[in-house]
């Protein structure tokens, strides 16, 4: 009979993430589908639709270049989402005792380009922004219920 030795620690290696590079790009494909499609039946005025993509585009940029998610087990998730109408800075402590819940969620479009958000729920009530269109998310969710389960 063998004896089984401590439990392996698993160990939550140090991350910084940045949101998909593939989002602007998406945006401006639907700007162009959306001007083709309508191109027969307007004609010159479909240009409209175009411009009336550009601020969409960027505010995808102002995303992309500004928001960031840095993960550690030593200082927890730390994150920074440039949002449309602000900038969300903060952080989450990550003990299984302060979170209650991570949401990993994904829409049909964010589905078609391998992305999904998530979002973490603090035992208090207090749900943080959701990330969205970061690469990788599910495996970090993953690891993350690991990595909670195990302490």
């Amino acid at each position: 009979m063998t004896e089984a030795g401590p439990p392996v620690k698993l160990v939550l290696p140090d991350r910084h993430l940045q949101p998909s590079k593939r989002l602007p790009l998406v945006v401006a494909g639907l700007a162009a589908l959306s001007t083709m499609l309508l191109w027969p039946a307007a004609h010159a005025w479909a240009l409209l639709v175009w411009l009336a993509w550009a601020p969409v585009f960027v505010l995808a940029l102002r995303y992309v270049t500004g928001s960031w998610l840095r993960i550690s087990a030593t200082r927890g998730l730390s994150y920074c989402l440039k949002l449309p109408s602000r900038t969300r800075l903060g952080s989450v402590e990550l003990l299984a005792s302060n979170i209650a819940e991570l949401r990993l969620e994904a829409t049909l479009g964010s589905r078609l380009m391998g992305l999904w958000s998530l979002q973490i729920i603090t035992r208090d009530g207090t749900a943080h922004p959701a990330f969205r269109f970061f690469p990788g998310l599910d495996r970090l969710a993953d690891e993350l219920h690991r990595y909670l389960e195990q302490r």
